[in-house]
């Protein structure tokens, strides 16, 4: 069975770029356009990890990680948050609210699938 990962930023370039490179190594991808629509999703059709985006407006990637991280059904999904810049204030915070890895844009394709790769293989040995 594919791992299906579910991509959330409101940049429709980065949700297209996204997309193929992760169906390209045999991934099965849905997208959300903001965090609102991605969670109502993830609700409806859980996935086993989810891409989202720092800054969207309606709700922003720090809002989403909260509240998918207090839906019983979604809280243990790995989560790589997505963003144009890292600092270190930036990432404690979104370590406190559960994010599993970060990925700078723009990205080369094989350091997102080395990230992907990365939280399903944790992800996986938390479950065996």
């Amino acid at each position: 069975m594919a791992i299906r990962i579910m991509v959330i930023d409101d940049e429709e370039d980065y949700r297209i770029i996204t997309r193929e490179i992760l169906q390209g190594a045999g991934y099965e991808v849905c997208a959300a356009d903001d965090g609102a629509q991605g969670l109502a999703r993830l609700k409806q059709s859980p996935v086993d990890v989810v891409l989202v985006d720092w800054m969207m407006p309606k709700m922003d990637g720090e809002r989403f990680c909260r509240a998918m991280r207090a839906e019983p059904g979604l809280k243990d999904i790995p989560l790589i948050m997505l963003t144009v810049k890292r600092t270190s204030d930036e990432e404690l915070e979104a370590l406190h609210f559960g994010v599993d890895d970060f990925v700078v844009k723009p990205f080369q394709a094989q350091e997102l699938l080395a990230r992907v790769r990365a939280v399903v293989r944790r992800a996986e040995n938390r479950r065996a």
